[in-house]
């Protein structure tokens, strides 16, 4: 089973440690990043043009402040989505600390496909607008409701990807819902706070996204939310995934 990791990165420091946590847990697995520094939004799209041309059975995007400390969990949910016909997991866009988008997305910071997904992308006529038949409840517990909406105008609808997004809008949308058009079966991951990193988990905490990675040396509180510099959150998280892969 050949799994192929993409990154868009600013290329930190915290990208090398990234880095190594995919290599050691997948060994066998390309892991292309992409410059992200410059040309954000339509940046985000570029692993969607490099995944065109490689053929593999799953697709991994990853933030690159996102970190995979074991392969155990990942290899069960690919199982799981198997077994279940479903094309597409990752952690939803809102109703949780960090996020009050539209939870019929997913976010980007981890999302793992296969290959219809990437199929359906490119061979799009059209990118839609969000439809009102496409609502579901949201599947778990909602630990943050206070700026959720479901804006009916999310996604650039037929622009040009790259050039109109909505403000708090983000450039993944038009992919999610062109993806939600062609009947691609989603699959929505638990998204759960961990207060000692003060991050976003997955999969019984062996993915842990950061978030703030661009302040990653601020020596200040970057989040309501948070009650550590985020410089010593990222200093911490670092410490501890070189330990526990054997990276130091």
């Amino acid at each position: 089973m050949k799994i192929t990791f993409f990154t868009t990165s600013t290329l930190s420091d915290i990208q090398n440690t990234q880095s190594n946590c995919i290599k050691k847990h997948f060994p066998d697995s390309e892991h292309i990043i992409i410059d992200g520094r410059f040309g954000w939004f339509s940046i985000w799209y570029e692993w969607l043009n490099i995944s065109k041309n490689i053929e593999s059975d799953w697709y991994v995007h990853i933030d690159e402040d996102c970190f995979i400390t074991s392969n155990i969990e990942v290899e069960k949910l690919i199982t799981y989505m198997i077994d279940n016909n479903i094309d597409i997991s990752g952690p939803p866009d809102g109703y949780y600390e960090y996020r009050g988008g539209n939870h019929m997305a997913l976010n980007s910071f981890f999302m793992i496909m296969n290959r219809k997904c990437i199929d359906t992308w490119h061979n799009r006529t059209y990118v839609p607008q969000f439809k009102k038949e496409w609502i579901e409840e949201y599947p778990f517990t909602k630990s943050n409701t206070s700026n959720h909406d479901y804006n009916m105008e999310f996604g650039s609808s037929g622009k040009s990807v790259g050039l109109i997004w909505k403000p708090n809008t983000e450039p993944y949308y038009d992919f999610m819902w062109v993806l939600k058009d062609n009947n691609i079966k989603f699959n929505y991951l638990e998204p759960v706070f961990n207060s000692e990193f003060q991050s976003t988990n997955l999969l019984n905490d062996t993915i842990i996204h950061m978030w703030y990675q661009r302040e990653r040396y601020a020596n200040y509180i970057v989040s309501p939310i948070h009650t550590i510099p985020n410089k010593q959150r990222y200093d911490k998280i670092i410490k501890y995934v070189k330990n526990i892969t054997l990276l130091l």
